[in-house]
């Protein structure tokens, strides 16, 4: 009898151990899962297959519903596929999850952006800064919203600190140039606007924006080498072309005025090289045109 206990007492052990290790490795097959599926969702990702991505994502948040970085993604993913209520969902969920988390209400705040909501938006973008007043972003968006408000002077005050927080975003630059531009602080603007350039040479709508400053000031030679610098970037550049043809065709007007047939012709042959649809052009080319 005292053996029968002693085995029962040994059985119980082992199964008390057995049942032990199965949760203790559960838990560590589970965590396993959930690393792997990340990583293929990751890898996915990047492979630009969005649905076998969100497949991954979406087993992976149902084994681990509080993992934030597996939401995250979710979110991504479903912006890119236009599904954005429910990428709004997901970084909700993280919001819940982690008070803290600056990510998700970055994209919540965007993502209110897209709907109109700006007061909703502010409210994101402003949680940014109280959690890392240190964040370009926050900064950045708040004084985009701000600009939009048509309020140049808060919007100067945030994308400057945006820019101080990064001074490596031609973006940030750009959007400073152009709120100084608004208030006509031309030489701010020029200042920024040249950064931009330094950061990102072939951003066009800084080169397009100089080209006003130069055009608006008198200085005309220059503002076209500026529009011609955007052509060469991007021969397409619809900003750039029409800013051409209408230097041109004031140019060419300036010249007929003056009795210089010859020069306003060339002036409006000049317009017809990179914008063919001018009608303003044609018309005076067949007009006033060679032997008429």
């Amino acid at each position: 009898m005292r053996i029968r206990g002693q085995g029962s007492g040994i059985r119980k052990k082992y199964i008390f151990l057995a049942i032990m290790l199965f949760f203790c490795c559960s838990g560590v097959v589970a965590a396993a899962d959930v690393n792997e599926l990340i990583f293929q969702g990751a890898d996915y990702h990047y492979k630009g297959d969005l649905d076998k991505a969100v497949s991954s994502f979406e087993q992976a948040v149902k084994l681990d519903p509080e993992n934030e970085y597996a939401h995250n993604q979710l979110g991504i993913l479903y912006g890119k596929k236009d599904k954005f209520d429910k990428a709004f969902r997901e970084f909700l969920t993280v919001a819940d999850i982690d008070r803290q988390n600056t990510f998700a209400f970055l994209w919540l705040g965007i993502l209110h952006l897209r709907k109109g909501e700006m007061n909703q938006a502010f409210e994101m973008f402003n949680k940014i800064i109280q959690i890392d007043p240190s964040s370009a972003d926050g900064y950045y968006f708040l004084g985009t919203i701000y600009n939009f408000r048509r309020n140049p002077v808060m919007a100067i005050e945030y994308l400057k600190k945006a820019r101080n927080a990064d001074s490596g975003e031609a973006d940030t630059h750009f959007r400073l140039a152009k709120a100084f531009h608004n208030v006509d602080m031309i030489a701010n603007a020029l200042l920024e606007y040249n950064r931009t350039l330094e950061i990102k040479p072939s951003y066009t709508k800084a080169f397009n924006e100089i080209g006003w400053i130069y055009y608006n000031t008198g200085k005309k030679e220059a503002a076209i080498k500026q529009w011609e610098k955007t052509l060469k970037i991007n021969s397409n550049d619809t900003d750039a072309i029409l800013n051409l043809a209408k230097v041109y065709n004031d140019s060419a007007w300036d010249a007929f005025t003056s009795g210089e047939r010859k020069d306003a012709l060339k002036y409006w042959q000049k317009t017809l090289n990179i914008n063919p649809g001018n009608k303003a052009a044609k018309y005076y080319i067949e007009k006033y045109g060679s032997g008429k």
